[in-house]
């Protein structure tokens, strides 16, 4: 079947404005808990803040004590500088690298994110993303069962951030796809960095379900 052009040019544009809105709002979010930390910083009390802001006392503990989301890019671009040879450092350039696959990847990844409560997207929920998509040897639901063990569900309503990991995952996905001679890169790349990432609890369940670097550099999963 033919796609219409017109059509499709239609969807490629809201596609791109969904992506732009979506890294407005991890920033705008990111702002907001960094306000927040500057009100406990300055002497405001974790019951103080929750009252004037209309939150939880719990909610404003754990926006305090978590991690902190990265200043400018979306969720998954990195920071300028540390990642700069790959582009990172520009949020348009680095967003094009991904291919549609591993833009729907991402998305998904945010959703498994949500859907445990997790304040932020770790290599666990990649990995939860892949698998829904298929991975050989794999199963989805024994995976959740994985990560709810290991890592336990939150009360967090929103993600803001990337952790450490998963953006190394990223930066690894970037490499695969150059050495392989492509500007963008795949899902298939971001499960080999997920195995060969060797701190996260994603590439530690892939493992565990027998994934080695070597068995997916010769057969990609799906």
């Amino acid at each position: 079947m033919t796609l219409d052009e017109t059509i499709l040019a239609e969807a490629k544009e809201a596609r791109q404005h969904l992506v732009d809105l979506e890294s407005q709002t991890a920033h705008v979010r990111v702002d907001y808990h960094h306000a927040i930390k500057k009100l406990h910083a300055a002497g405001g009390s974790l019951r103080e803040i929750a009252e004037a802001l209309e939150l939880s006392h719990q909610r404003v503990h754990q926006i305090v004590d978590g991690p902190a989301g990265p200043p400018g890019p979306p969720p998954w671009a990195g920071r300028r500088g540390k990642h700069r040879r790959h582009g990172f450092g520009n949020r348009r350039y680095f967003i094009a690298r991904f291919d549609d696959g591993a833009r729907e990847v991402m998305g998904a990844a945010q959703e498994e994110a949500s859907s445990l409560k997790h304040g932020f997207i770790g290599t666990e929920h990649l990995m939860l993303a892949l698998a829904k998509r298929g991975i050989k040897g794999v199963s989805y639901d024994a995976a959740r069962e994985q990560v709810v063990e290991r890592v336990g569900e939150g009360d967090q309503p929103w993600v803001a951030g990337m952790s450490p990991a998963a953006k190394r995952v990223l930066a690894h996905s970037v490499e695969n796809a150059t050495e392989a001679g492509r500007e963008q890169f795949t899902p298939e790349d971001m499960l080999l960095a997920l195995v060969e990432e060797p701190r996260g609890t994603g590439g530690e369940v892939l493992r565990d379900f027998g994934l080695t670097p070597e068995e997916l550099r010769g057969k990609p999963a799906k």
